[in-house]
């Protein structure tokens, strides 16, 4: 006895395998792959984002943000040359801080350069 002679066929119709089987999945995939490639270019539109962000130049920021820079770069090294540490490694570890260290000592500069010149008793 087969097992296709226990079943009864109601329907009269062949009772093979006849679903497509590609038809459903072919849509699946096809939307599948369309949210795989919008989510690839959102992960790339924010990788180019994060990669401007990046690459801003040191002087290309904003004055608010120089200016904090440098201000903490100088807390930072005047702890580490108190706690009796090389402060070296530290400024030259990023652009930006090279960058606000290069910045402090032109301030510094012009600083005591208008101190020697008010100091200077007058030539007469």
């Amino acid at each position: 006895m087969n097992s296709n002679d226990r079943t009864t066929n109601k329907s009269q119709r062949k009772v093979g395998n006849q679903f497509n089987v590609s038809f459903p999945n072919k849509k699946f995939e096809e939307k599948d792959l369309k949210m795989n490639n919008d989510n690839q270019l959102n992960k790339d539109i924010r990788r180019q984002k994060d990669d401007i962000n990046i690459y801003i130049l040191p002087h290309q920021r904003p004055m608010e943000e120089i200016i904090l820079s440098v201000r903490e770069l100088f807390f930072k090294v005047l702890e580490m040359l108190i706690d009796k540490q090389n402060p070296i490694p530290y400024i030259f570890s990023t652009e930006q801080r090279q960058f606000s260290f290069a910045l402090f000592l032109i301030i510094i500069g012009a600083v005591l350069l208008l101190f020697s010149n008010v100091m200077k008793s007058p030539d007469k």
